[in-house]
């Protein structure tokens, strides 16, 4: 069973391995399906994920440290892209095995120019095409092949991860081709992120969700507050929402306010099932100007 925690053997298997691929391929995705619950945001617009953010898969006889990595940026127009670029060259230079994500076609630019940075690196790499549920097996035969021609890549496993499809043959690619070591993180650790960060994700998941045009591409969200509180009283939790103009703010707030607090009803329901707690979330939004060209803002929010 994926996720399941058991004790190491004698030739156990652990190591770091980042998942890497064009945006919106299906990367965050694919770690929460490999991970069996939902760590990484997701939703239909690109570039959602901006953070290395790290799962933690038990196998029987392995640990993969999975890395959630942004999308390949051929160009970067600010600092948040120049950091998101940097994400995702350090999670390839750290990485002990690394799993390129794609969709079922043959291979285009974006792919060839992360499969020469892979091939820069000495280490395993897998090839893992997703989203196999919207083609016909048959016709995966002919990528599967293109993508073998590109790079000598150790395994090429098809996966969906909406139907579950695949995940299993993926975790044992994985965790085979893993250097013997002895795990890296305790068994009962999930990730290595705060549950403050998580719920600032939740947050801004939502925002993606329900905010159309640049609007979320121009926010951030900081968790500035939250206590645990005791017994039955719900944790107060307050967050702060970032815009780039005055106009996003008005938009982001809405009419008497209802936009924003539909985001935030959303939100709190996915940070009490990720606390197993109530919560009292309160947001706010406020104009930083430029934010995205600010490198000490962006350090401290990323």
């Amino acid at each position: 069973m994926l996720g399941s925690v058991s004790g190491q053997t004698t030739n156990f298997r652990s190591g770091l391995v980042a998942i890497v691929g064009r945006a919106n391929v299906g990367k965050s995705t694919l770690l929460n399906a490999l991970l069996g619950q939902k760590l990484s945001i997701v939703s239909a617009k690109p570039h959602t994920t901006r953070h290395r953010l790290l799962g933690v898969l038990n196998g029987s006889d392995f640990q993969a440290a999975l890395i959630d990595t942004p999308g390949f940026l051929r160009k970067g127009r600010d600092q948040l892209d120049a950091a998101m670029a940097r994400q995702l060259s350090g999670a390839l230079g750290d990485a002990h095995v690394i799993v390129l994500a794609a969709e079922p076609r043959y291979p285009g630019d974006v792919e060839r120019a992360l499969i020469e940075q892979i091939a820069s690196v000495d280490v395993p790499a897998l090839l893992a095409l997703t989203k196999t549920d919207t083609i016909a097996r048959q016709k995966l035969l002919p990528v599967m092949a293109r993508y073998a021609e590109t790079h000598p890549f150790a395994e090429i496993v098809p996966v969906s991860a909406l139907e579950r499809d695949g995940l299993t043959p993926l975790a044992e690619a994985i965790g085979a081709h893993l250097p013997e070591q002895d795990a890296l993180f305790p068994p009962e650790m999930f990730t290595d992120r705060t549950t403050r960060f998580l719920v600032g994700e939740l947050v801004r998941e939502k925002i993606f969700e329900h905010y159309a045009h640049e609007v979320p591409y121009d926010t951030a969200v900081e968790v500035v507050t939250f206590e645990e509180r005791e017994g039955e009283a719900p944790d107060y939790i307050r967050a702060v929402v970032y815009v780039d103009t005055p106009s996003q703010k008005r938009l982001l707030i809405g009419k008497g306010g209802g936009a924003l607090k539909e985001v935030g009803v959303l939100a709190r329901s996915e940070i009490e099932a990720l606390t197993g707690r109530p919560a009292f979330l309160e947001l706010w939004v406020k104009v930083n100007t430029r934010w995205r060209r600010k490198a000490g803002f962006i350090q401290r929010t990323l």
